[in-house]
C-alpha cells in the first residue's frame, strides 16, 4: 500500500524561512507508483539507472533482501516532483538507506525536476529525509549516498546542499557531436587511430569484423551469457571477487536488456564487437535523453585480445551514439587508464553519511574516515599502482 505522508504544520513554519515546505510521499512496493514514476522520468534529470525499468530489474534480482523505500517530494501532495529510490538494508552499522543499484548504477542520485531542485534548500532537504526516516517501513540509522555526481545535464545536484565530501573516484566522459571523426581525431591522436585500424584489418583476416547491438531475445542471452563468461576469467585474472557471479545478476541483465529493445531509452543496451559471428568484446550501458552512460564491459581472453578488441568496440559504439544525435558518453566511476585514454571530461562526485541516531552517527563517522582514506590511494598513481600489482599477484597465486 502507498502512505501518503505530508510534512506536519510544525515542520512546514520550521522551514518557511527557506522556501516552500516540501510534501513526502513513500511507497514500498514499484507497483504502487509505477505509473507515476514513468511520467516523471519524461520531466526530469536523471541518469540512465534511474528508469522504472532499470531500478525495478535490480531490485527484484539483486535488491538481496533489502526494503525498498521509495520516497515521492513535491510541492503539494498530489504533484510529486522528485524521486529519491531507496533500499534499506540491516548491517552491522544499523540501517542503512542507500540508492537502489549502489556502485553497479555508477552514479547517485534521484530524479528532479529542474525548477523543484533549484529551490531546494538545506533546511528542506534534511526536513525530508527527517520524515523518510520516521516513516521508513524500515528502521534508517544512516543515509549512505555514494558517486553523486554535483551537477547532471547542467542541474546542480540539490544534495550539494548538505555536508558532503568528494568520492574516492571522478566519473569520465566524452562530449559528442554529429561527426564522430571529429570527436575521435579530438581525444585520440592519428597514430594511435592507424594502430588501431592496422589491428582491426588482423581481426578481419579471421573473419569479417562487424559491430551489432543485441536486437533480439535469443541475441540479449547469448551475449550476456559470454559476457559473464568473460567477465570471471578476467576478474580470476586480476584476483578481485568477480562482483557479476552475484546470484541473480544474469537474470537483471537479460530482463533489463529484452525490456528495452527497441526503445531508443533502453534501461540496458548490449552491443558488441563480432568477427565472423563470434562475439569477441562486449559493451552494456544505459540511455537517458541525450546521454550514454556505460555500465560494464569485458573482451575475450584469447589469442585475439592482442588486436585490442574493447577498444576497437568503444570506437565502434561512440560513432554509433553519434549517429543517434547523443550529445554525452560516459564510461562511469573509476580509475582506468581506457577511460582516461578516451574521455575529454570529468564528473566531480561526492558522498554524504547523513546520521537519522545515535548510531548513525557512529557510523558516519567510521564510513566518512575510509572514504577518505581510499580516496587518497586511489588518486595516487603510486599507490593505486602498488594496489593493482597486488592484485594482479594474489590472483596468479590463486589460479
Amino acid at each position: 500500500m502507498t502512505l501518503v505522508l505530508d510534512m506536519t504544520a510544525a515542520d512546514a513554519v520550521a522551514h518557511a524561512d527557506a522556501g516552500s515546505p516540501v510534501t513526502v510521499a513513500l511507497a514500498v512496493g514499484f507497483d504502487e507508483i509505477e505509473a507515476t514514476w514513468r511520467a516523471l522520468e519524461t520531466t526530469t534529470v536523471s541518469s540512465g539507472y534511474r528508469s522504472f525499468d532499470w531500478q525495478s530489474r535490480f531490485h527484484r534480482h539483486l535488491g538481496d533482501g533489502g526494503t525498498p523505500c521509495l520516497a515521492l517530494l513535491g510541492d503539494r501532495p498530489d504533484a510529486p516532483r522528485a524521486i529519491l529510490p531507496f533500499v534499506v538494508e540491516r548491517s552491522a552499522l544499523g540501517g542503512v538507506a542507500s540508492f537502489i543499484g549502489d556502485k553497479h548504477a555508477n552514479f547517485g542520485m534521484g530524479l528532479w525536476q529542474r525548477d523543484f531542485a533549484a529551490a531546494m534548500t538545506g533546511p528542506l532537504l534534511t526536513g525530508a529525509l527527517r520524515e523518510i526516516a520516521r516513516r521508513s517501513p524500515a528502521r534508517i540509522d544512516l543515509f549512505r549516498l555514494a558517486n553523486q555526481p554535483a551537477v547532471w545535464d547542467g542541474m546542480a545536484n540539490p544534495f550539494l546542499a548538505l555536508p558532503h565530501q568528494p568520492s574516492p573516484s571522478f566519473g569520465y566522459h566524452l562530449a559528442l557531436e554529429p561527426d564522430a571523426d571529429a570527436v575521435l581525431g579530438r581525444v585520440v591522436s592519428s597514430n594511435s587511430r592507424r594502430k588501431l585500424k592496422k589491428k582491426e584489418r588482423n581481426l578481419a583476416e579471421t573473419g569479417p569484423v562487424s559491430f551489432r547491438v543485441a536486437a533480439t531475445p535469443a541475441e540479449v542471452e547469448r551475449f550476456t551469457d559470454q559476457f559473464l563468461a568473460f567477465k570471471a576469467v578476467r576478474f580470476e585474472a586480476l584476483g578481485i571477487a568477480n562482483v557479476f557471479g552475484t546470484p541473480g545478476m544474469r537474470e537483471f541483465i537479460i530482463g533489463a536488456a529484452t525490456d528495452g529493445l527497441g526503445s531508443p531509452t533502453p534501461a540496458i543496451e548490449l552491443c558488441a564487437l563480432m568477427v565472423g559471428d563470434e562475439p569477441i568484446a562486449f559493451f552494456g550501458g544505459a540511455i537517458s535523453r541525450n546521454r550514454y552512460s556505460g555500465m560494464f564491459n569485458a573482451m575475450t581472453p584469447g589469442p585475439l585480445m592482442k588486436d585490442s578488441p574493447g577498444e576497437l568496440l568503444l570506437h565502434h559504439l561512440i560513432r554509433h551514439c553519434c549517429e543517434r544525435g547523443l550529445a554525452v558518453f560516459d564510461l562511469g566511476a573509476g580509475e582506468a587508464q581506457y577511460k582516461s585514454n578516451l574521455c575529454d571530461g570529468q564528473d566531480a562526485l561526492f558522498d554524504q553519511f547523513i546520521p537519522m541516531t545515535l548510531r548513525g552517527h557512529v557510523a558516519a563517522n567510521g564510513l566518512s574516515l575510509a572514504a577518505q582514506a581510499k580516496r587518497r590511494v586511489k588518486q595516487s598513481p603510486r599507490l593505486w599502482s602498488l594496489v593493482t600489482k597486488l592484485r594482479r599477484a594474489r590472483g596468479r597465486t590463486e589460479s
